[in-house]
């Protein structure tokens, strides 16, 4: 059986005042993977910084990395507003693996306005991602104005 995502809730906020614990479960559900095949990278522009991760199995070990920096960082991960989205089924040829065009693993970061804006072939650190995605002007707003 291919390995499947499940998506998570992704725009419930939390009601200010919520406690510590409410918050990092937030932000780790927020941080959580979605399955490349359930979604629509236009319903999150302007929203989330999509980053897609593909690999020709689940068990391939870039993926596994890749998505254990995910993990390990999900606050920052929700802090940018980073959308994970996975496909580990090149059988499927959805619509994201007909534009990427991977061979074998790959990430790609996709800025909120729909761009390519990073892509490598080896797992990427979340402190590159934050150094990428901190330098975008509209996140340099977003870190000015508190959003």
């Amino acid at each position: 059986m291919k390995h499947l995502m499940a998506i998570a809730a992704f725009g419930a906020l939390i009601a200010g005042g919520a406690m510590a614990a409410d918050l990092k479960e937030w932000r780790q559900a927020k941080a959580a993977p979605v399955n490349a095949a359930d979604t629509d990278l236009g319903d999150f522009r302007w929203e989330a910084r999509p980053v897609i991760v593909m690999a020709d199995r689940a068990d391939d070990p870039d993926f596994t990395a890749q998505m254990k920096v995910f993990r390990d960082e999900a606050e920052g991960v929700a802090d940018r507003d980073m959308l994970i989205v996975t496909d580990t089924d090149p059988g499927a040829q959805g619509d994201l693996r007909g534009q990427l065009s991977p061979d074998g693993f790959g990430v790609y970061l996709v800025g909120k306005d729909g761009g390519v804006k990073f892509s490598s072939q080896s797992p990427v650190s979340m402190a590159r991602f934050a150094e990428i995605i901190d330098a975008m002007p509209m996140r340099q707003r977003e870190m000015r104005d508190g959003g």
